[in-house]
Parts: structure tokens; sequence; C-alpha cells
């Protein structure tokens, strides 16, 4: 699909070009260029390994997207990461910050015609199921990954968006051996469609449901994802609701289907800027949720760690609960959190053995103007009654997972 994308770009260029360069020419003069400067430094010891994994490095995006000619545009964004140091015998960032390189993330045409857009090629995709790196969120990173897609959007409806698509390549932010990541059918396999609806029929209730079907290289390997998510503003606090049912055939008859609900909650304290989210998440089945495709899918579930993401919630058979408070101090924003997921891995067949899982946090948050900000996080998690025989009873008591990143953002 990548040749198609590119032949089409040149084809169309070749057209205008021959038939209205002045229209052409202002089509590119109203091209608007973004770009990103980015640094992070991350340490961490996941999983309690004995010594710490750390990684310095320096990186970023640069994106243009063309003026619209008869409601055709062109987007291109390249993205750079390079190590200033490295240690990752643990290979605890072998997929997320461990690359050296630059890549073409995006390269698309969008064609749009009435209420109805086509998006081709190499793209970034936000939405539940499918979903790009989020800023701000825990599958922020210095590189984003994408996916190489059909997308048709629809607005017809009153107050509806309506998204479909196919995805036939994903690209990973880094390829696992010390390079950025390529457009590959590694998690898509076969090949993965969706559909996404998203409602503000109601006043100040936003509803959205979302189907993913991925067809496996066998039938054994086949997934698909159902999800449901409410949220209602009420006299500013935001009140939220989600349910998410997925099967993934490649487990097994016996943990195949994972099932969970959360419920969720964040507003004003009453008490000057002070501001609080809590969220409680229960998964039902045996079998872990598989929440989607990209890295963003790692924040789905309402309690999902600002650190370590929802991996821990999204295990078979648990209970998770997470809050924090917002803390504003002179133009500097405090967020101390703490979170505990209960699960008890009573069967080797459990889709975890961690048993019971506690996390406690902050995350300071420095916006020096509205192009600049400074942001870090530090979390430290602890297990206790992990399943016996397996890991030691409270494997990870004397050997805590400790993670600091440190990050910081220059846009333009």
């Amino acid at each position: 699909m990548t040749k198609i994308a590119k032949l089409s770009l040149v084809v169309s260029m070749v057209l205008v070009t021959s038939t209205c360069a002045d229209t052409l020419e202002e089509a590119f003069k109203a091209s608007k260029v973004t770009g990103e400067i980015k640094a992070e430094y991350a340490d961490s010891n996941f999983l309690g390994k004995a010594s710490s994994d750390n990684v310095s490095a320096v990186g970023g995006s640069l994106g243009i997207v063309t003026g619209q000619y008869y409601g055709l545009k062109a987007g291109v964004t390249f993205q750079t990461s390079h190590l200033l140091d490295i240690d990752n015998e643990g290979s605890v960032f072998k997929d997320d910050l461990d690359a050296q390189g630059s890549v073409l993330s995006e390269a698309y045409l969008d064609y749009k015609i009435s209420n109805t857009s086509l998006k081709v090629g190499r793209q970034y995709i936000y939405t539940p199921l499918v979903s790009t790196s989020v800023d701000g969120q825990p599958s922020e990173s210095l590189l984003k990954d994408s996916f190489e897609a059909y997308m048709v959007t629809n607005s017809d409806l009153p107050n509806t968006t309506l998204m479909a698509g196919y995805i036939s390549k994903y690209q990973n932010q880094t390829d696992g051996d010390g390079n950025t990541g390529e457009f590959v059918k590694d998690q898509v396999q076969d090949g993965a469609y969706t559909v996404h609806v998203k409602n503000k029929s109601i006043e100040n209730l936003t509803l959205q449901a979302q189907y993913l079907g991925i067809n496996g290289y066998t039938s054994g390997s086949d997934k698909d994802v159902l999800y449901f998510q409410a949220d209602y503003v009420l006299a500013k606090h935001t009140l939220s609701a989600q349910y998410i049912s997925s099967t993934d055939k490649s487990l097994g008859s016996t943990l195949k289907d994972g099932q969970a609900w959360g419920v969720k909650a964040t507003g004003p304290l009453g008490l000057g800027q002070l501001g609080y989210v809590t969220a409680f998440t229960s998964s039902m089945d045996d079998g872990e949720v598989y929440a989607g495709l990209g890295k963003g899918t790692s924040d789905l579930l309402f309690t999902a760690m600002p650190v370590n993401g929802a991996g821990v919630a999204q295990r078979g058979n648990a209970d998770t609960i997470v809050g924090g408070i917002m803390v504003p101090i002179a133009g500097v924003t405090f967020v101390p959190y703490a979170g505990k997921s209960f699960c008890n891995p009573n069967s080797i067949n459990s889709s975890s053995l961690m048993g019971d899982v506690t996390g406690t946090g902050l995350i300071v948050i420095y916006p020096y103007n509205k192009n600049f900000f400074i942001k870090a996080n530090y979390e430290h998690v602890t297990t206790e009654n992990t399943y016996p025989g397996v890991l030691p009873n409270g494997y990870l008591n004397d050997k805590a997972t400790d993670v600091a990143k440190v990050y910081l953002s220059y846009k333009f």
C-alpha cells in the first residue's frame, strides 16, 4: 500500500501541475509546518531486576500538510531519535526508547468531499482500540508509532462522527534491535478492520463505541474487541463508564476471552485549584483483556498507571482502583497518585502470576510557556501473593520496580 500511496501522490501532483499551476502554488503556500524537539531520560529496574537500565535520548518530528486542491491534500511526518547514552542490559527499553535513526512515519493523501473524507497511507490514528501513542498519557514517548491504513470518516448524521478503516501494517517505536521501527504486518497479521462511532446528541453526554477485528495468519490467532464508553459532564465534574470485551484465540481456549468494565470521575475538589481523578476497573474473565492496536491502547482502561500503563489492570480476574490529586503551585502542577490491583493467581493457567500489585507515584509538570514544557515522573511498584512455586511470594517486595522519567518538549 506504501507504493500505491506514493504513486497516487506523484500522479496527483503531475496532473495538477500540467493543468493548473497557479492553484497548485496556492495549495502549497497554504501548507502548515509543525514540529517538535524532544529529549528524554529514563531509569528502570522493571520487575525487580538486580540493576537498573537507563537511557538518554534526543529527537523529534517535522511534519507538513499541504492546503487543499479540490478536496485533496497530502501530509508527511518525519521522526528521528538519537541516543546520548544507554545501559539496556535488561532490555527494559528495547520496545520504547532504544532507537537510533530516522523514519517517515506519515505519508498520506487525504481527500474530502462534503462530509466524508478518505485518508490513505501512513498515518497516526487516535481511537480507543486503534491508537498511536498519546501525548500526556502513559504511552507518551520520544517516538510515536504509526499505521499504514485506509480510513474513512463521515459526519453526515447530526452530532455524530463515524469512522471505518482497514489497517495493513504497523510501525512500532523501535524494531527491538536498537533501530527505529519499520512498517510490518506483525501485529495486524493478515489485516485489521475497525468501525468507530462517536455521538454528542445529548447535552453534556458523549457516547462512543468501537469494534476491531484482526485476521490472524491462521484461524487460531484471530482477535476481536468490542468497546463502549460514556462521558457525562455534571457541574464541572466528568463521570465516565467503559466496557470492553475481547477474544484472543492465540491464547488458547481457556484464556482467549477477556472482559472488563470501569468507572471514573474527574473534576475540581472545591479547594482552590485542587483537582482529583479516581477510577475503578474490574476484569471478569480468566483471560487477559486485549485492548487493541498501537501503543495508545495501553491507556485504554481507566485505571492505567501514569508510567506503566494498564497492563496490570488488564489481567484476568483483577480488580483495580487508582486515585490522584492535581496540586498547582507557582505555575508547577504536582500529581501524587496511588493504585492497587487485586488478583488471586490460584491456578497455573491464570493469565497473571503476579498477584496483588500496589503502585504509588508522582508527576511534576512545568509548562514554561505554550510551546515548551518539562515533565518528570516517578513510579514505585510492589507485589504480593504471587503464585507459589513460580515466583517467590512477594517477589517484588524486596526488589520493587522503580521507574523515573524526565521528558522535555518544545513544539513549533
